[in-house]
């Protein structure tokens, strides 16, 4: 089943990043982009730690997006060393034509089943993941 799980991931992380490419953003510097909208203030510690990589890693990608202008990082008033993040307008505007696309996918891919069943799968699927998260 975990194959089953991961295989769905590859191949919608696949559409999305190809629908995304006229925007010069992948389907990770998306989901970063918007994790950090609707968690203002956020580290990239943390954004590492949900992503499930390196610091240096979600660095990297974070300070790609910052150079493009669409996020700026500063200074946490708590601790000095951490860098937290915030989405600026342009970076907003451009979620906005993004999160239409990535609807679109998702849509796509579940266009056929119906929705009963898309409720049992998204809680199934928030279920595991909590638990995991969890442990």
């Amino acid at each position: 089943m975990i194959y089953l799980v991961n295989n769905l991931n590859l191949l919608v992380r696949r559409m999305l990043d190809e629908r995304l490419k006229p925007h010069n953003l992948g389907g990770l510097q998306y989901t970063i982009l918007t994790l950090i909208r609707d968690r203002d203030g956020i580290s990239s510690a943390e954004l590492s730690r949900r992503f499930f990589v390196t610091p240096q890693t979600m660095n990297e990608s974070v300070t790609a997006l910052e150079r493009r202008g669409l996020i700026a990082r500063k200074e946490s008033e708590a601790n000095r060393r951490i860098l937290i993040a915030r989405v600026l307008p342009e970076g907003l505007a451009l979620l906005e034509t993004c999160d239409k696309i990535a609807d679109e996918v998702e849509a796509e891919v579940f266009a056929d089943l119906p929705a009963d069943k898309q409720d049992v799968l998204h809680d199934l699927l928030r279920d595991r993941i909590g638990r995991l998260m969890q442990g």
